[in-house]
């Protein structure tokens, strides 16, 4: 017999190692794949939050529009208290309260993205 067949055949030891060798790839790619899935949650996650964030600024825009037509509307009424409009009060609220929800929205996207975390 030759030297290979020997290491196969009495003990197994070629067999053995062999079989060592297959569990530990399988180990790797497992690993692997829940390393993976567990980006991909993160990723998908912060693109959710950003797309959140990309509505919000789109209704902010819409306030700052309609904040300056309301401006414009009491200016040309005569009006010189401008800051004492129950609207453009109402309208810079919700300008506070958007940027807010923007600024948390990035904040928990840019906490996703931080590696090992």
């Amino acid at each position: 017999m030759s030297l290979g067949i020997m290491n196969i055949i009495p003990g197994g030891i070629m067999l053995n190692r062999i079989k060592k060798s297959l569990n530990e790839g399988v180990k790797s790619v497992k690993w692997f794949a829940a390393f993976l899935s567990e980006r991909t949650k993160a990723e998908t996650s912060i693109a959710r939050l950003l797309y959140e964030s990309s509505k919000l600024e789109t209704k902010l825009d819409e306030l700052y529009r309609d904040l300056g037509m309301r401006v414009l509307e009491i200016k040309e009424k005569g009006e010189k208290e401008v800051l004492k409009d129950f609207i453009i009060l109402q309208t810079i609220n919700e300008i506070k309260k958007y940027r807010e929800e923007i600024e948390d929205l990035k904040g928990k996207a840019r906490d996703l993205g931080k590696p090992g975390e």
